[in-house]
């Protein structure tokens, strides 16, 4: 279950696990910690999380001045989004190729290890999770 922010009109957000109010930069904090967060209109009970999650990355850019090139953002507009889902599914595909060619022979190797087979299973879970909510995104059909 995703951690539920509660965004109010007067646009603060409330983290209703922890019961205190959080900024745009907590709830970046939490996702690169790994947490799954959905954050929703208290009044509508809209999910706002893309829009939030846009914002973060919009602030983000702001503050670095150039984290991605003028055309990256014209060409995701352009495609209405469809150009930012190739690049995270290409770039998931490189990733799996690099871990099907370099570390699952390594893996393989020390399975045998209770500890590390114990591991192995959690981070096969977590990674079938990912691909999970990567298919989510996907249009349907």
């Amino acid at each position: 279950m995703p951690k539920v922010i509660k965004r109010y009109q007067n646009r603060k957000l409330y983290d209703t696990e922890d019961s205190c109010y959080v900024t745009l930069e907590d709830i970046r904090d939490m996702i690169k910690q790994g947490e799954d967060v959905q954050i929703i209109d208290n009044a509508t009970k809209e999910d706002l999380t893309s829009v939030t999650l846009a914002q973060i990355i919009l602030e983000a850019e702001r503050k670095q001045k150039g984290l991605l090139p003028i055309n990256t953002f014209k060409q995701i507009i352009q495609s209405g989004g469809e150009v930012l889902k190739g690049i995270v599914q290409d770039e998931f595909k490189r990733v799996r190729t690099f871990v099907d060619k370099q570390i699952k022979p390594t893996v393989e190797s020390v399975q045998s290890i209770p500890t590390v087979a114990s591991e192995i299973r959690q981070l096969k879970s977590k990674i079938e999770a990912l691909e999970r909510k990567l298919k989510a995104y996907e249009p349907k059909r």
